[in-house]
């Protein structure tokens, strides 16, 4: 942005706060001798369209904000509060380039502020303006009267690559929380979280939607690896740190969320699919889901240590909301509840100090089949409605239709609903009471942002490459320190492993490797990439400990196959996989011409072997067989528990190592029998492969611990 486009945009959002809009013609009550507030005198400048519309947090599709795009007419003409920013809807793509993502969403959240700030802006449809050159010659139009208030811009980044992180291109990978769980020590979730605050700061986010603050009490939810733990007391440690991390990260820009109040890690099923139902009193509650919530709000031991705001989730907790029937509200929908939690005593002082409570996505399955459980209807209104009236804040749209209808039919639910709402304000004086103090709320959130200071040169991000560059810091060095602390050796015992383990890797020693791979796209048109690859782990191996470095494995006698290749190998039988090695000799029909009359039929080449004779050939004479574990999500992931179950014979004698780049409890006691080591590295991410491959060669100690109960070798944080 040039010179001359900043003082523009600074003397448009000067003469809009010097004009009074329509809404703002009473007199200003004159100044006291105490200190204004200054977000209720923005507030009274506000017309109820720019009131109700602080109520909604939305989502939107595309990689730019100009103004003849959806999301611009939501923010100049509905005045919403806020975005969300998710890859699924394309918001990420690096405009065709995802290492160059952090410079697109600075640019894009740019765009999206000075819609905000001064109605218009210099975005320019179906351009690149990270190589636009016409948006130095661009005539600004004169924005509309408005009240100047920037939008919250969040986004998840939870760590551990996609798909709970959206920006996972040109941002430093950070691991899980439960691998930094695992290490046990609170200061690595502070510089997780100081990392995560700068470089989201950096590109223009200001909301972080985390830390999960989740004790995980069982494996029967798809909660995993996104908790640090399941004891709430450590939870409560690496929580409060984190949370201390992202606003000293962030220099206090970045609002932080944290969910999923009032607590998923009981549930016995994926939370956004239905509605769970866990047995619990308030007094269950309040020992073990609530106590690091507690420790984020009233009972934080320092100011960087209090979260802005909650994330209200859909659950429901028989005990605490009584008997439970099919019609019972999920808490993030039942004003009785929310407000039960909110009296208790470390919630209702942060309350009433400001806190900020923002609804889940309203428009998941789970509240779509609340509302009707045929999902041939969505009732837009009602759920907008009840999710306000029970307390929340923020109300976050997404997937805000019907299952299977199109982006139009949301956007105009979206609309529609603030358009209702604006109604209500005007007609409904207990309606208004309560917009107010919701607005209120966040109006405080936002000038503590910005330090009271709404002007496009303090909201604005420098997006210039160079800018983006020196705040997006790369910390692979401090990100490895967490690994090291992380690695665990889940079993056996370091004294029987040195039994076990006779011996480490030699240049001579057949190794195969399987990998449950996973991979991702940044967005719709970006390329497939490699989360954790099929060769991952061999060229960790490789890199360490091949010719170019201690040369003590081969890479001739190293080979790598996925899930789906073992998977194959076992659907083949226990019986010899027979390679047919006669090339096929097609013949000519007679009827079919040929250019010379004495054509000879030529065989077709050898047909490439299928992945279960490969697998079949690598596994003869192998020494060691490394099996690379993830969660149980994918297609394939059964294929581990299949291997152990049906071909105990090929594992013995053999060495037989699983490394866990997940969940470290997804194997059984009989499984885990048959392994030489079981190595926990919870994250995905390049640094904990590299770690945990220098676990395996001994190099590393593999001092951490499990931050959750491990029941296939009786290990109890309780104990």
């Amino acid at each position: 942005m040039t010179r001359l486009w900043r003082i523009w945009l600074s003397a448009a959002l000067l003469l809009s706060l010097i004009t009074p809009g329509v809404h703002a013609q009473e007199a200003t009550p004159p100044a006291t001798q105490e200190e204004p507030d200054r977000a209720q005198q923005l507030l009274e400048q506000m017309s109820v369209e720019e009131r109700v519309g602080q109520l909604f947090l939305v989502s939107f599709n595309g990689d730019q904000a100009a103004l003849d795009t959806d999301i611009a007419d939501l923010i100049v003409n509905y005045r919403i509060g806020g975005v969300v920013l998710e890859a699924a809807n394309d918001n990420i793509t690096g405009y065709g380039r995802p290492g160059q993502a952090p410079l697109q969403v600075a640019e894009m959240n740019n765009h999206l502020q000075e819609l905000a700030l001064l109605g218009t802006t210099t975005a320019v449809t179906g351009t690149n303006p990270l190589d636009n050159q016409a948006l130095q010659q661009l005539v600004p139009t004169p924005p509309p009267p408005l009240t100047a208030v920037p939008l919250l811009i969040a986004a998840n980044h939870e760590g551990d690559s996609a798909p709970y992180t959206e920006i996972w291109n040109g941002l430093t990978a950070l691991p899980s929380s439960m691998a930094i769980g695992a290490a046990w020590q609170p200061e690595h979730a502070r510089t997780a979280g100081q990392i995560a605050g700068q470089e989201l700061a950096a590109v223009g986010v200001n909301m972080l939607l985390g830390p999960s603050l989740d004790v995980l009490t069982t494996s029967d939810n798809d909660l995993g690896v996104r908790s640090f733990g399941g004891d709430p007391y450590w939870v409560s440690q690496m929580g409060s740190a984190y949370v201390s991390g992202v606003h000293q990260g962030g220099n206090n820009r970045v609002a932080v969320i944290a969910k999923h109040f009032p607590g998923f890690g009981s549930s016995d099923r994926p939370l956004h699919e239905e509605i769970p139902t866990v047995r619990k009193t308030l007094e269950q509650l309040t020992q073990t889901e609530l106590a690091p919530f507690f420790a984020v709000t009233g009972n934080a031991l320092s100011s960087d240590a209090v979260t802005d705001g909650l994330l209200a989730t859909h659950i429901r907790y028989q005990g605490f909301q009584g008997n439970i029937r099919a019609t019972t509200s999920p808490i993030s929908l039942d004003p009785q509840a929310l407000n039960s939690l909110m009296a208790l005593e470390p919630f209702a002082g942060w309350r009433s100090a400001g806190g900020v409570i923002v609804s889940d996505k309203l428009g998941v399955p789970a509240v779509q089949r609340f509302y009707d459980d045929t999902g041939e209807t969505f009732p837009h209104r009602i759920v907008a409605k009840d999710a306000f009236s029970a307390g929340n804040d923020l109300l976050y749209l997404a997937d805000f239709a019907a299952e299977g209808a199109d982006p139009q039919q949301e956007l105009a639910n979206i609309k529609d609903s603030i358009t209702w709402f604006q109604e209500r304000y005007r007609t409904d004086v207990a309606f208004q009471e309560l917009v107010d103090q919701a607005v209120l709320r966040i109006l405080r959130l936002k000038l503590r942002l910005y330090g009271d200071d709404f002007s496009p040169d303090n909201v604005l991000v420098d997006s210039s490459p160079e800018a983006i560059e020196t705040a997006v810091t790369q910390n692979d060095t401090v990100v490895f320190d967490i690994a090291q602390d992380a690695i665990t050796l889940i079993a056996p015992s370091p004294e029987e492993l040195a039994e076990r383990l006779t011996r480490l890797p030699a240049p001579e020693d057949k190794i195969v490797i399987f990998t449950d791979v996973r991979q991702g796209q940044q967005c719709s048109d970006c390329p497939v990439q490699p989360i954790l690859g099929e060769t991952a782990v061999a060229d960790h191996m490789i890199a360490l400990y091949g010719p170019n470095a201690s040369g003590q494995v081969n890479p001739a006698q190293i080979a790598s196959y996925n899930f789906a290749d073992l998977q194959a190998f076992l659907d083949a039988g226990p019986g010899p996989i027979i390679l047919n090695t006669n090339p096929v000799t097609p013949t000519v029909p007679a009827r079919v011409p040929t250019e010379e009359a004495n054509t000879t039929p030529q065989p077709f080449p050898t047909a490439t072997p299928p992945p279960e004779y490969l697998v079949q050939e690598s596994l003869a004479d192998v020494d060691w067989i490394i099996l690379v574990m993830q969660d149980d999500q994918g297609e394939f992931s059964p294929a581990i528990h299949n291997f152990l179950a049906q071909r105990p014979d090929l594992a013995r004698n053999k060495f037989v190592i699983v490394l866990a780049h997940n969940a470290p409890y997804l194997l059984d006691s009989t499984e885990i029998s048959q392994l030489t080591a079981y190595y926990g590295a919870y994250s995905q991410i390049d640094t904990f492969i590299d770690a945990a491959a220098r676990a395996l060669f001994q190099e590393l100690p593999a001092n951490g611990r499990p931050p959750v109960d491990v029941a296939g070798i009786s290990y109890s944080l309780a104990e």
